[in-house]
């Protein structure tokens, strides 16, 4: 019923015939010679098909039988949005593609390059310490007597005494109330630094670039989606390629919508986008132009297929001798249609909605009107809600009801509305507003409505809109009945619920079942910087409720770029409390939260997560608690683990998160015991290792299906278990070939036959 809004990955999939541009893009690629890099830009606004042409070029150069054709590799940045530093995750996602896709003691060489270079790039000092250094050091070691002599000496000393001599001279200046936090920093920095094994960026940038340069192999690095970052997010990347556009053998492959990322450049850099972009980007496309009578093509291709679901008394409305389709479509409905992904999103939800508006053979609405309103419903939504409560405004066919004066307070209230609108959007509405309800178009036109209460019965006969007997029925469908969206009624309802932590657990609970949670999750992030939607004193309702439901969220994971419904969560839950400045309340909320939590998944995710910033960077200002509170955080997790059932455990799909979390905050190693209790048990044994069992999905090209491969994680079971001792254990069951064999069949042979096919350790 509903159609994938994605881009297309094969030329069977190319309605718009941009196969001939794409195959030339993948050609163009192909036939670059030259050792320099290359910066290429795509254009199209959003849905113009950019992601799709760039997969067909893609396809293309795949197809070649070719060892020394280009490596592709993707990088989406909206994977990483709100990150610190998208570089470092950038050359970290482009040396893990490298070795994914090559595999290649040159590659991997490379790649381990490339990770080190992110690693350096993380450890740079912040601009502002760099200027302060020449200046604030030499000024405060003065000050107690130390000169420029004995600064190079301690250079020279070994890099692990440093932090302790700088650390003491820090202490000196503190007593005099000078630089501490500035030395301390340095001191780190120094110390980091000699861990990333002494080399500087420069010195391993220049050896990256001889290694591809001796790759004699491009590199195709994808960037899609860059209009749909932050401005900051925006600046890093064009900045990012700026700097390292002298790769060798590499071209970067951008796809954006030009305006908005030229007027974000010039609200961020407060320069002209159009010169910035110039100055990076050496070759241009715009997306091949969509003909509108292709879009039309498509669109009426998905009508005529949902019209053949309808009962044949729906025909009757579109009728070759009534003209009335013809000027529904051509009055304001044709205009909203501007690329496949309107169409795909329009017909998605007419045939979900409409499907409900018939019993037996018996319309209950007219398919025409209902297609327009549904138009209206997707493309304009708050004029849809505008219009639902207005019936009288809309059907009403008294002549007398108007001003006597030149005002006509009908006319106002929709002008209105409509004004609300994007220009031309406003002007396409009206027109088809002028088209279903003939009231209207007497408004607009005399200041009243021409057709009088006799024409009521007629249109009541044929289903339509305008009758006022009729309007209600066509807007009975809950809004938001796209299973893709949400209406803003629907949000206004869940934020309400806020007030009390039972009653949003409640209604997110139902989005669960109604399989819409992940956009709840998503629109909520929406309003967590807003005190007027969610106050800080609801913020503990919310921490709880997600807290509470965080064992139960679905598996949505859509593509690598995606972490998953779990950090959808998680970024709600830090999003509110980072608004609080006192860090103590938060952490007060968290140590009532976990253990009354009914959920044990997301406290320990939560508290990880703040553990992770911890050792990343114990300076950092995005703790949401006082970071000596980490590891009593910690400490109620583990207890909250203890106190869960072993049974509980073992039902827990995330309960490899959960033990090695287990493992890594518990002094006292009580999971050997909850291990212990599992090998002792030949049932709760097979639910254990069947945590362990991971799938992978492929497809060979040409192949319609997707092969999907089972396969066992013996690396991790060797963490906490002797795998010598399991085998052992299930050969036994296995030869006995009893009820416990038969039940678990799949789990003990993919254990079983592929232990000795590779080391247990990999």
């Amino acid at each position: 019923m509903f159609i994938y809004d994605k881009p297309i990955e094969t030329e069977k999939d190319d309605f718009l015939g941009r196969k001939r541009f794409s195959q030339h893009l993948g050609k163009a690629l192909l036939d670059w010679q030259e050792k320099e890099s290359l910066v290429i830009a795509i254009y199209g606004e959003w849905g113009s098909g950019k992601s799709s042409v760039i997969n067909l070029a893609s396809k293309y150069i795949e197809n070649i039988q070719n060892d020394d054709k280009p490596t592709i590799i993707e990088f989406n940045p909206w994977g990483f949005s709100e990150e610190k530093n998208l570089s470092i995750h950038f050359f970290n996602e482009i040396a893990k593609e490298l070795e994914i896709k090559q595999g290649s003691s040159k590659d991997k060489k490379i790649a381990e390059k490339l990770k080190l270079y992110a690693k350096l790039l993380s450890l740079t000092p912040k601009k502002e310490t760099l200027n302060t250094l020449s200046s604030k050091i030499l000024l405060g070691l003065g000050l107690i007597g130390i000169s420029s002599s004995q600064i190079i000496q301690w250079i020279q000393i070994p890099a692990n005494w440093i932090k302790y001599i700088v650390f003491g001279v820090g202490v000196l200046l503190f007593l005099v109330g000078l630089f501490k936090d500035f030395l301390l920093g340095l001191s780190d920095f120094f110390q980091q630094k000699y861990l990333a094994n002494n080399k500087s960026i420069t010195e391993l940038k220049n050896e990256i670039k001889k290694e591809l340069l001796d790759r004699n192999k491009k590199i195709v690095i994808v960037v899609d989606d860059i209009d749909r970052l932050n401005q900051s997010e925006i600046k890093q990347i064009f900045r990012l390629i700026r700097v390292n556009a002298d790769f060798p053998n590499t071209i970067y492959l951008l796809a954006f919508d030009r305006k908005i990322v030229e007027k974000n450049l010039e609200e961020q850099i407060g320069v002209s986008g159009k010169d910035y972009l110039n100055k990076i980007i050496q070759v241009n496309f715009n997306v091949p132009f969509a003909k509108p009578s292709k879009i039309s093509k498509f669109l009426f291709e998905e009508l005529n297929r949902i019209l053949s679901i309808l009962p044949k008394s729906a025909q009757k409305h579109f009728e070759q001798d009534d003209p009335y389709w013809a000027n529904v479509y051509n009055s304001g409905f044709k205009d909203f249609f501007k690329n496949i992904r309107d169409v795909k999103r329009f017909a998605s939800s007419l045939e979900f909605n409409i499907s409900q508006m018939y019993k037996g053979e018996v319309m209950e609405v007219n398919p025409i009107d209902f297609i327009a309103i549904e138009a209206i419903r997707i493309f304009a939504p708050d004029f849809y809600l505008f219009m639902r409560s207005k019936s009288s405004l809309f059907t009403s066919t008294d002549r007398n009801d108007r001003d006597s004066t030149d005002n006509n307070p009908k006319k106002d209230e929709i002008k209105k509305a409509l004004d609300e609108l994007p220009s031309k959007m406003s002007e396409s509405v009206l027109e088809l507003l002028k088209r279903l309800f003939p009231q209207v178009d007497g408004i607009f036109q005399y200041g009243y409505s021409t057709h009088g209460h006799e024409w009521q019965s007629s249109w009541s006969n044929n289903l339509r809109v305008c009758a006022t007997n009729n309007f209600d029925s066509y807007f009975t469908i809950i809004p938001g009945g796209d299973e893709e969206e949400l209406s803003q009624f629907e949000i206004e309802e869940i934020l309400d619920k806020t007030n009390s932590a039972k009653d949003f657990e409640k209604i997110i609970r139902e989005y669960i079942e109604k399989k819409k949670i992940r956009k709840v999750l998503q629109r909520i992030q929406d309003f967590t910087d807003s005190q007027d939607r969610i106050s800080q004193d609801k913020a503990k309702n919310v921490v709880v409720a997600l807290f509470n439901i965080s064992d139960d969220l679905p598996e949505e994971k859509v593509g690598m770029w995606d972490f998953g419904i779990d950090m959808d969560l998680m970024r709600i839950i830090y999003q509110l409390l980072k608004r609080e400045t006192d860090k103590i309340k938060n952490f007060e909320i968290l140590k009532e939260a976990i253990p009354s939590s009914k959920g044990l998944f997301g406290p320990i995710r939560k508290v990880s997560l703040e553990s992770s910033r911890k050792e990343k960077d114990k300076n950092s200002d995005e703790f949401i608690v006082p970071e000596d509170k980490i590891e009593e955080l910690q400490a109620l997790s583990v207890t909250k683990i203890k106190e869960t059932s072993t049974d509980e455990l073992l039902k827990n799909k995330n309960l490899l998160y959960i033990l090695y979390r287990w493992k890594e905050w518990d002094k006292e190693e009580k999971y050997k015991e909850f291990i212990k209790e599992v090998t002792d048990d030949n049932d709760k044994l097979i639910l254990f290792i069947a945590k362990f069992v991971a799938e992978s999905k492929s497809q060979s090209f040409g192949d319609y299906g997707v092969k999907v491969t089972k396969k066992f994680n013996y690396k991790n079971l060797c963490d906490f278990i002797d795998i010598d001792e399991v085998m052992a254990k299930l050969e036994e069951i296995k030869k006995q070939d009893n009820k416990v064999y038969k039940d678990n069949k799949q789990t003990i042979d993919i254990f079983l036959d592929n232990y000795n096919k590779k080391d247990k350790k990999t």
